[in-house]
C-alpha cells in the first residue's frame, strides 16, 4: 500500500518556501521499524472515527472493536480472538470486552456466531454497511474539524 499526500501551493503567496515535492511513503517506511515483516498493522476507516460517537461507541468500545478488526483480512471470513486476549492486550476485565461486543452486536456492528470448531467468531458485514451509507456523514464531519499537522 502506498500512501501519498500533494499540497498544491503557488511559490510566493503564502510567504512560505515552496512545498517539497511529494513522495510516497509505505506504511513500513512511515512506521519505520515498528511496522516489521510479519508484525502487521491494522487498517481502519477513517470514516469509523469520525462515526464512532454517531455509533455510540465508548473509547473501551471502539478500541475493542480495532482489536477485533486486527484479526480481518479477509472480508468472506469471520475471525475468532478471544476475549481473554483482547482484554489482556487493553488491561482490562474480560467481562468488559464481552460487554463491548454484545453492545456491539446489537448495534448492527459486528455479528457473533459459532463456527464448526466450536470457535466464537465474529464478521462485519453490518459495519461495512452503515459505514458506506454514513460516507457522506463522516465528509461532512471531516468539513467541521480543525485540521493541523
Amino acid at each position: 500500500m502506498v500512501m501519498e499526500a500533494t499540497i498544491s501551493l503557488q511559490a510566493g503567496t503564502t510567504g512560505l518556501p515552496p512545498a517539497p515535492e511529494a513522495v510516497p511513503t509505505t506504511i513500513k517506511d512511515k512506521w519505520q521499524g515498528a511496522v516489521t515483516q510479519g508484525s502487521g498493522f491494522v487498517a481502519v476507516p477513517v470514516a469509523l472515527l469520525r462515526l464512532q460517537t454517531r455509533y455510540r461507541l465508548s473509547p473501551t468500545e471502539m478500541l475493542v472493536l480495532i482489536n477485533l478488526l486486527a484479526h480481518w483480512w479477509d472480508p468472506a471470513r469471520a475471525v475468532f480472538p478471544r476475549s481473554t486476549t483482547i482484554a489482556k492486550r487493553m488491561g482490562i476485565d474480560t467481562r468488559t470486552v464481552q460487554r463491548a461486543t454484545s453492545k456491539m452486536e446489537k448495534a448492527g456492528l459486528i455479528t457473533r456466531g459459532i463456527d464448526a470448531d466450536g470457535r466464537r467468531v465474529f464478521s462485519f458485514e453490518g459495519l461495512v454497511a452503515k459505514l458506506v451509507r454514513d460516507v457522506p456523514v463522516a465528509y461532512s464531519a471531516q468539513a467541521q474539524e480543525t485540521h493541523g499537522s
